[in-house]
């Protein structure tokens, strides 16, 4: 099982760990728990493989794993751990060719032994639980005739089932999650909330091999959608109930015609001044028609200014908070060679490394040439991922 995906989670939530470290004695730390099956008449959790990961503070990094099989009860145990300050722990549970993790890192220097239960769900092929709370359309802005778009939202999974796909390996019969784009989408990337190698090709949008647990899963995905003149059409099927269907335009005299969405006045998003087009209720599979005018060959915005105003904004639309960048672990899915996957991964966790060193600085911890030196290297290799990633095979719908 590869842990690297688990470093984008863990540093994410190290951030805010300011905790000063304390003398402990090492290797006595104890974690102990259960696994228990939360799906209404679920059944043995024995068995079911436990994987406990450390990770360095300091090095942002992952350190090492163990694993440990669940007894008859579905308990678990790993003796013997490190109580250095420095390393936090997280256990995940492999049940049913799903990985779920605990709800929160922890470390082991205050007290010698720590409780870590895992909460484990029944499968379904189903997609009856699947709602969408609030789906959003966000358009950057246009260039060269390329609309560069952001949709973004929150799926829920309302029952007590783990949602998995049937036939993931067959583009044809996949029955994955589903995501709307509007025809002639193409270079789709997943930003956060779900795998970007999970997303496959579909008609009338992409789809998510992932596993959906019960919850809500926030996400957001960027595309481009080529036009020719002053006018594209943006129309969706809605794959899934919407609580909330809204679309956001710049103000630049940028105007939408379609049905059901009703136009909500002006808004601000990242500081910009955007339009807001929004409808309720939306039922599953209803085709909300949308037809952009007023655009023109420049838009408001270059192709590079995507990803800069993209953060803010998603964090703004999805209502803030932390976004963990693939967060559903699936194993054995890396080769020998770097995927475009792998190559963004790096550059999430170097993003992420990056704030951790800017804490440090502040907090005096490294000096200032130490400073320098390390986000120089940092910020070089950022340009040359951010780069490749530009060279990935596009997602055409």
């Amino acid at each position: 099982m590869s842990v690297r995906h688990l470093a984008g989670i863990l540093a994410l939530l190290l951030l805010a760990a300011g905790a000063a470290p304390v003398m402990a004695e090492p290797n006595d730390g104890t974690v102990s728990g259960q696994v228990v099956d939360k799906t209404a008449g679920g059944g043995s959790t024995a068995g079911a493989t436990v994987t406990l990961v450390s990770f360095g503070r300091k090095e942002q990094a992952p350190l090492g794993q163990r694993t440990a099989q669940t007894d008859a009860d579905g308990r678990y145990s790993f003796t013997d751990l490190d109580r250095d300050p420095n390393i936090v722990y997280l256990t995940l549970a492999r049940f049913q060719n799903v990985n779920y993790p605990t709800d929160q890192p922890f470390q082991l220097q205050d007290q010698a032994a720590a409780q870590a239960d895992v909460a484990v769900y029944e499968t379904t092929s189903a997609d009856d639980a699947i709602q969408l709370e609030n789906l959003n359309l966000l358009v950057v802005g246009a260039s060269q005739g390329t609309l560069q778009c952001m949709e973004m939202g929150a799926l829920l999974n309302k029952g007590d089932r783990t949602f998995v796909t049937a036939n993931p390996q067959d583009q044809a019969l996949a029955r994955a999650i589903k995501f709307a784009l509007p025809k002639g989408a193409m270079s789709v990337q997943m930003q956060t909330g779900f795998s970007d190698q999970d997303v496959i090709g579909a008609i009338g949008g992409v789809q998510v091999t992932s596993p959906v647990l019960p919850g809500r899963h926030q996400f957001a995905m960027s595309f481009d959608l080529p036009y020719n003149g002053s006018s594209v059409d943006v129309s969706m099927q809605i794959p899934y109930p919407a609580a909330a269907y809204s679309v956001y335009l710049p103000d630049t005299g940028v105007k939408l015609e379609g049905t059901p969405l009703a136009s909500a006045g002006a808004t601000q998003l990242g500081g910009q001044s955007y339009q807001l087009y929004s409808a309720s209720n939306v039922a599953k599979s209803t085709i909300v028609a949308g037809q952009l005018s007023g655009l023109g060959a420049n838009g408001s915005f270059g192709p590079g200014q995507l990803a800069i105003i993209s953060l803010g904004v998603v964090l703004f639309v999805l209502g803030g908070g932390v976004l963990l960048f693939g967060n559903r672990l699936r194993p054995g899915l890396r080769g020998n060679g770097e995927s475009a996957t792998d190559l963004e991964q790096e550059r999430l966790e170097l993003v992420v490394r990056l704030a951790a060193l800017d804490e440090r600085f502040s907090a005096g911890e490294v000096s200032q040439a130490q400073y320098d030196a390390e986000r120089a290297r940092g910020k070089q290799r950022l340009r040359e991922l951010t780069l490749a990633r530009k060279q990935a095979t596009p997602v055409i719908v």
